[in-house]
């Protein structure tokens, strides 16, 4: 399917389907929650006996998250007020979700006052900024999301411990997916289950490498499937497919801001 985000998708009954859709009561620190999905296995789940990379002497942090308390926002080159504007963000972003970032660090600014360092969701992928600290509300997450373009999954990580690898299908080789570290910036439930997107998509932070002229600019997506057999395949225009059931899975647990790494 095409990147993410075409009219159809996201307008319900004539109105955006907001992200907040029951993961946790807001957008901070995401509970545990149940695996329990219809029609079968979720995926591999990965034995706490398994060797992984995730094991002794793990220190990773958890993600930090801020959303948008302001109007809008400025982010800018430098922190402090007299750097150069990279972009400006208001609370809801323009898929009607709330505006958060991955905050990649904590620095003084010039005026004294702390700012964050923030992924920004913007082209070119990897943009950075810094954002007041006092305009933001931060929390973390557990989460992350590994995908590994060579092997087609997708492995959903707490801490430092792999939980369950999912199969995936991806962009193809004239529309591939973009590598990178994104977060995921909203949620939006199609109107039926029966469209490309499956029962829910999540849009990300990542663009198109390719596809400039798409709506919205060509964000790339986290998706359901109307089509199970094309999971596994690279036939999508970069947006990353999963099984219905899976994607249920993560919607449960996986608030606004979780980072996505693509390798």
């Amino acid at each position: 399917m095409a990147p993410l985000l075409r009219r159809s998708l996201y307008l319900v009954g004539g109105a955006l389907l907001l992200t907040a859709l029951a993961v946790g009561s807001s957008f901070l620190s995401a509970s545990t929650g149940s695996f329990g999905g219809r029609g079968g296995s979720l995926g591999a789940e990965i034995p706490a006996s398994q060797p992984t990379q995730s094991i002794e002497g793990c220190d990773r942090d958890r993600t930090l998250i801020a959303t948008v308390l302001d109007r809008a926002v400025r982010a800018r080159v430098r922190p402090s007020t007299k750097g150069k504007v990279v972009a400006s963000f208001g609370r809801i972003n323009r898929q009607g979700a709330r505006q958060v970032f991955d905050v990649l660090e904590t620095v003084p600014g010039g005026d004294g006052q702390a700012w964050f360092r923030v992924l920004l969701p913007m082209r070119p992928n990897g943009t950075v900024g810094f954002v007041p600290a006092r305009t933001l509300r931060l929390g973390e997450t557990p989460y992350r999301i590994v995908v590994d373009r060579d092997r087609l999954t997708l492995t959903l990580w707490e801490d430092c411990r792999p939980v369950h690898r999912y199969p995936i299908g991806l962009g193809t080789d004239s529309t591939p997916t973009p590598s990178g570290r994104y977060y995921i910036t909203s949620l939006l439930r199609p109107p039926t289950p029966n469209t490309a997107y499956g029962t829910y998509a999540y849009g990300l932070s990542a663009y198109s490498d390719v596809l400039v002229n798409w709506e919205q600019g060509g964000i790339i997506g986290l998706h359901g499937t109307n089509d199970p057999a094309s999971v596994g395949r690279r036939v999508s225009h970069g947006c990353i497919r999963m099984l219905n059931r899976n994607i249920e899975a993560l919607v449960k647990i996986l608030p606004l801001g979780t980072p996505v790494e693509i390798t």
